[in-house]
């Protein structure tokens, strides 16, 4: 008896599963068509595109730009040496603590691609 009522349940699941499912299926609706239905509702914006990624494309500085600016950027702070080669900045020598912010501010401003901070605080 258990075994007839367990089939005729899991039939029925079944069965309602199976007619169910058709109503899912999606009804190929097109732009134009989301577009006419947005347009019959109130205070509704349709975006059509993509928005344009934030910051749009990186400039990277050339060497003899970023070496000429690192003197200047580098100049408040005694003991840290700054290169440029290939657009990445190496920093070395020592710093304090609470000065690194500040120089990588500094730094980080005159748009190197890459910043290889080598330094040792003190």
């Amino acid at each position: 008896m258990k075994k007839s009522s367990f089939k005729l349940l899991l039939a029925v699941a079944s069965f309602t599963a199976i007619s169910y499912l058709p109503a899912c299926k999606s009804k190929g609706t097109s732009d134009n068509n989301a577009d006419s239905a947005a347009a019959q509702l109130p205070d509704t914006t349709v975006m059509t595109d993509q928005p344009a990624a934030p910051g749009g494309p990186v400039n990277i500085s050339p060497d003899d730009s970023l070496n000429n600016n690192l003197k200047d950027a580098t100049k408040d702070f005694p003991g840290v040496t700054a290169t440029a080669n290939n657009g990445e900045v190496t920093l070395t020598g020592t710093i304090t603590r609470d000065k690194l912010p500040q120089l990588m501010q500094h730094v980080n401003s005159l748009h190197p691609k890459k910043v290889n901070n080598n330094l040792t605080i003190k």
